[in-house]
């Protein structure tokens, strides 16, 4: 398996707080949350779709909750600053995990989460339960899905909700195909639509939604790398040439897999019985 820093997204993450600083420069003061979103909420729809994973699995003051996957802290911020709930967020990578901590700490929200950096399928959280557990576009990445799905059932206390954005699989692939995605995209868990749902199902977790957003992802990832191919000399100013070209690179190689229907998007909440 590749690592996840072969991605073109992740093989230079400076730039996130090139870009945190930048904004700031440019204000004359600290950012919003919502200003940071364009920085910091790297899945699709940014705040919206955290909107409706708060609003879908009812978190609240009194919720623990577990982010799978967290980036850069984006959305465990958002979702403590709109809910006063206390979120743990896990992130595989140490440098990501250090860039969370350090915008978290700038925005005084360290008393309500906590940055994990560690891999989900191993981390032990003792006797921790949580209401919610959302994950954006991370658990393609995890290999092991039977291994994931029975650790998430474990953690999550009973009735609670899972709010979850992933990618699919559209089309069959070659095993050659099937290696360069995994090195392009780290893509190491990809079914195709009803098997995913099974997956869940198997593993015992109520469906309560389970939605296909191919189309609007398809679009999202078409108007996201219009807006960096226009803004690319900005780019390369706060950040550098190769930077820039990166980012450009996996923003052209997500809208190809979606507009050439290689994988599809999948939002869904389901419901520990």
């Amino acid at each position: 398996m590749f690592e996840i820093k072969e991605m073109n997204l992740y093989k230079t993450t400076n730039r996130f707080l090139n870009n945190y600083n930048h904004l700031k420069k440019s204000l004359k003061r600290e950012p919003t949350i919502e200003e940071m979103s364009d920085i910091d909420q790297l899945h699709y729809n940014g705040i919206e779709a955290v909107n409706e994973a708060i609003f879908k699995t009812n978190i609240n003051k009194n919720s623990l909750v577990l982010d799978i996957g967290s980036g850069i802290g984006g959305p465990a911020r958002y979702i403590t600053s709109k809910t006063n709930s206390t979120v743990y967020a896990i992130e595989i990578q140490k440098e990501l995990n250090y860039i969370s901590k350090k915008l978290t700490f700038n925005y005084k929200l360290n008393t309500f989460i906590h940055h994990i950096f560690a891999d989900i399928l191993t981390f032990n959280f003792k006797e921790l339960k949580f209401d919610s557990i959302v994950s954006w576009l991370a658990l393609y990445h995890i290999p092991d899905r039977t291994k994931l799905l029975k650790n998430l059932y474990k953690l999550l206390n009973v009735d609670g909700h899972v709010y979850v954005e992933d990618f699919y699989l559209k089309k069959n692939l070659s095993s050659e195909e099937k290696i360069n995605l995994s090195k392009k995209f780290h893509a190491n868990h990809l079914v195709n639509f009803k098997s995913y749902q099974n997956e869940l199902i198997n593993n015992k977790f109520q469906i309560l939604e389970f939605t296909d957003m191919s189309e609007n992802w398809t679009k999202f990832t078409k108007n996201r790398l219009d807006k960096f191919k226009k803004n690319y000399d900005r780019n390369i100013q706060i950040n550098d040439k190769v930077t820039t070209d990166n980012v450009l690179s996996f923003y052209e190689l997500a809208f190809k897999l979606l507009s050439n229907e290689v994988i599809g998007g999948i939002k869904y909440v389901a419901k520990k019985k």
